[in-house]
């Protein structure tokens, strides 16, 4: 690993997370806000904690800083995808698509499952449409890291 591999993943995962983060506001909050928080099928406690309850949540208090911390979690994903960089699919397209799916399927099912579905009673319909928003906003992350990335590594030369 050469220290410009390690800065572009780093760099690459901290730049590709906050623009996946300002898509995910963008598909949830704006987009899919009719959907998913002015819909009569939509749990009041989904609702609550979001836009009623104090404290409300950071990235609406303090969005600046929000973004902040989601740029080191993005440079942690930049990481772990240099890590597993070799393993990928080849070619750029490829291999962020390759990375999104592997985020998909460890994050963003753990998180729909455990905490708006089974802690927020949100419809499985909901949970449906914001699975597919999430498909989205992490195909978006792991196309941009895999383009800042650059030339990946043969799994053959290891």
């Amino acid at each position: 690993m050469t220290l410009t591999k390690f800065a572009r993943a780093f760099i690459g995962g901290a730049v590709a997370f906050t623009l996946a983060n300002i898509v995910s506001n963008i598909l949830f909050f704006q987009l899919g806000h009719g959907i998913l928080f002015a819909n009569e099928q939509q749990s009041g406690k989904m609702i609550a904690v979001l836009f009623e309850m104090d404290p409300l949540p950071l990235m609406f208090t303090n969005g600046p800083f929000y973004l902040g911390l989601a740029a080191l979690v993005g440079a942690v994903h930049g990481l772990v995808f240099l890590w597993i960089e070799p393993a990928l699919a080849r070619g750029v397209v490829w291999r962020g698509l390759s990375f999104a799916v592997i985020l998909w399927a460890l994050m963003a099912l753990y998180f729909e499952f455990h905490t708006p579905f089974n802690m927020f009673g949100e419809p499985p319909a909901l949970v449906a449409v914001e699975l597919g928003f999430w498909a989205i906003v992490l195909a978006v992350e792991g196309l941009v890291l895999s383009l800042i990335y650059g030339k990946g590594r043969d799994i053959r030369q290891r």
